[in-house]
C-alpha cells in the first residue's frame, strides 16, 4: 500500500484574522462616526424641542473677543397689530446681572407664556455682579430668549479668553495687585501726618488713583470669578449674541425698533457703529455740550450727520445723554418728513430705541429711545418694557379720541418723558437721576409736551402699545 500524503491544515486561523481585522476597522470607523455626529449633529439636526434662539446656530463659531455686530429678529417673532390680550407679546428686560430670583419675579408679573407665543429680549448685562449668572443665562435659553451683548458679558467672554491663552484659571496676579495697592494706599495715610499742604494734595491725588486701580483690580477678579462660574455651553451661548438687534417695525409709532445695550452714534448707519461703543456710550459730546439743553445748528435739517454736527461718543458723564440727541434727530427727521407734501421718502420711518447700561440716570422714556436699567444691581428695579397688540375695539375708540384732538401727529411732537415704573419700586434710581436733573441732562417727570395718557393713545392707534412693568430687586 502506498504512502498516504499529509493534509494541509484548515485555515482557520488565517480566517480568523480576517475576521478580527474587519471588526478592529468597523469598530473604528463607528467610533469616528459618533465623535463626528456627537460635535456637530446639533448643527446638521437641530432640535426644535430646544428652542434655542435662530442665531444660536451660530455658536460653535462664535468669537469671544469679536461679536457680532448686527442681527435680525425673525418677523414672526413681532407682536401683532390690534391682536387683542390673547396674541403674543415682546418683552424686552433690562440688566439682570446675575439676579436671576429677581428675573423669575418679573417674568412672573407680566404673565411671561412662552406657550402663548411670548418672546423675550434681555439688553445685555444678563451677567457678572449678582449670584447667579449661570442661573439667568439658563433661564434665558430655556425661553429660547434674545439678547445683546453688553459690557459685561464682554469682559467675562475677554477674561475667559486671556485665562484660556495664559493657560491659568487662578486668579493669584490680581490678589498680588490687590495687596501692593493696599499697601500703598496704608502709605498714604502716612502722608497726611506731615501736615502739610503740598503733601495733601499729593495724598489726595493717590488716593484718588490708586481707588481707581484697586477697582479695576477688583473688577478684573470679578470678571475672571464669572468666566469660570460659567459652563462652555452657557459662554458660547453670551459670545453669540449680537451688539446691535434689530427687531424691525413694530408699528407706524415706533418706527423700527433696535436694541442695544449702551446705545448708539446718531446718524451713523447700523452696519458702521463700532461694537466697543454700542455697547459702552453713554453721552454724546458736541460743540454746545456746555449748555443744559441740545439744539442744532440752524443748517441741521438739511444734514443730519455726525460729521456735520461733530458728535463724539463717550463713556463718561461729559456731554449729553446720547438718547436725548438721538431722540431730537430723530424728531427733526420726522418733521422734516412731515413738511413735505407726500413724505420725504429720504426721511423714512422712525427708529426707536430700547438700551440698558445706564444704571445711575435710572429709568428714561423718551419719544424714540427707552433707556430700562433700574439698577436691579445694587437693590433697585428690574424693569420689563413690553409691546404688547390693542383689540380692535380699543384702536377704534382711540382713533376717536385722537380726531378730537387729544392726540396731534401720532405723538410725533412729544416731548421727553421720564417717569417711574410701577410707583415707587424704583426710587433709589429716581433718587440718582434727581442729582443730574439740575444740569439739564436728564429728563424731569411730566415732560412740556403731550401727556402719558395721549402717548398711549397715539401708539395704540395703530395696534401695538407699550407699558412698563417693574419688581423691586430688594432683599432677593
Amino acid at each position: 500500500m502506498g504512502r498516504l500524503e499529509p493534509q494541509p491544515p484548515p485555515a482557520r486561523p488565517q480566517r480568523r484574522r480576517t475576521i478580527t481585522t474587519a471588526g478592529v476597522v468597523f469598530t473604528i470607523l463607528l467610533t469616528a462616526w459618533l465623535c463626528y455626529y456627537t460635535r456637530y449633529s446639533e448643527l446638521l439636526f437641530p432640535v426644535a424641542s430646544t428652542a434655542m434662539p435662530q442665531d444660536a446656530l451660530s455658536q460653535p463659531h462664535a468669537s469671544l473677543t469679536k461679536p457680532t455686530l448686527l442681527a435680525s429678529l425673525p418677523p414672526s417673532a413681532l407682536p401683532k397689530p390690534h391682536g387683542g390680550p390673547e396674541s403674543p407679546r415682546l418683552i424686552i428686560i433690562g440688566d439682570v446681572h446675575g439676579q436671576s430670583a429677581a428675573l423669575d419675579a418679573l417674568l412672573a408679573k407680566v404673565g411671561y407664556s412662552r406657550a402663548g407665543g411670548d418672546v423675550v429680549i434681555f439688553t445685555g448685562d444678563m451677567v457678572n455682579k449678582g449670584p447667579d449668572s449661570g442661573g439667568v443665562v439658563d433661564r434665558a435659553v430655556a425661553m429660547g430668549a434674545y439678547s445683546v451683548r453688553g459690557n459685561h458679558e464682554d469682559r467675562v467672554l475677554r477674561a475667559w479668553d486671556e485665562m484660556q491663552a495664559a493657560g491659568t484659571g487662578t486668579d493669584a496676579d490680581s490678589e498680588t495687585e490687590t495687596d501692593e495697592d493696599e499697601k500703598t494706599e496704608a502709605g498714604d495715610d502716612d502722608d497726611a501726618e506731615t501736615g502739610t499742604e503740598s503733601k495733601k494734595k499729593h495724598k489726595n491725588k493717590n488716593k484718588h488713583k490708586h481707588k481707581n486701580k484697586h477697582k479695576h483690580h477688583k473688577s478684573k477678579k470679578g470678571d475672571r470669578k464669572t468666566a469660570k462660574s460659567l459652563t462652555s455651553a452657557q459662554r458660547s451661548w453670551l459670545a453669540a449674541r449680537p451688539v446691535i438687534l434689530r427687531l424691525g417695525t413694530v408699528s407706524p409709532y415706533y418706527g423700527d425698533v433696535v436694541v442695544v445695550h449702551g446705545g448708539l452714534v446718531p446718524g451713523v448707519p447700523l452696519e458702521k457703529q463700532d461694537p466697543q461703543v454700542v455697547m459702552n456710550i453713554r453721552t454724546i459730546i458736541t460743540p454746545s455740550s456746555s449748555s443744559s439743553s441740545f439744539s442744532f445748528p440752524p443748517e441741521s435739517p438739511e444734514s443730519l450727520s455726525p460729521s456735520h454736527l461733530n458728535l463724539k461718543p463717550s463713556e463718561g458723564r461729559e456731554g449729553h445723554p446720547w438718547s436725548k440727541v438721538w431722540n431730537a434727530l430723530e424728531k427733526e427727521k420726522q418733521k422734516k418728513r412731515g413738511k413735505a407734501r407726500h413724505g420725504d421718502p429720504a426721511a423714512g420711518p422712525p427708529t426707536t430705541v430700547v438700551y440698558g447700561h445706564d444704571a445711575k440716570t435710572g429709568l428714561s422714556v423718551r419719544r424714540y429711545a427707552f433707556g430700562i436699567d433700574t439698577n436691579c444691581a445694587r437693590g433697585g428695579a428690574l424693569t420689563a418694557l413690553v409691546f404688547e397688540p390693542t383689540s380692535s375695539s380699543t384702536s377704534t375708540s382711540t382713533s376717536s379720541s385722537l380726531a378730537g384732538g387729544g392726540g396731534g401727529d401720532d405723538g410725533d411732537n412729544d416731548d421727553d418723558v421720564s417717569h417711574s415704573a410701577d410707583g415707587p419700586e424704583i426710587d433709589e434710581g429716581r433718587r440718582d437721576q434727581d442729582k443730574e436733573d439740575k444740569d439739564g441732562d436728564v429728563d424731569r417727570d411730566g415732560g412740556e409736551g403731550e401727556d402719558e395718557d395721549d402717548t398711549e393713545l397715539a401708539a395704540a392707534k395703530h395696534g401695538i402699545k407699550h407699558r412698563l412693568v417693574s419688581i423691586s430687586c430688594r432683599g432677593r
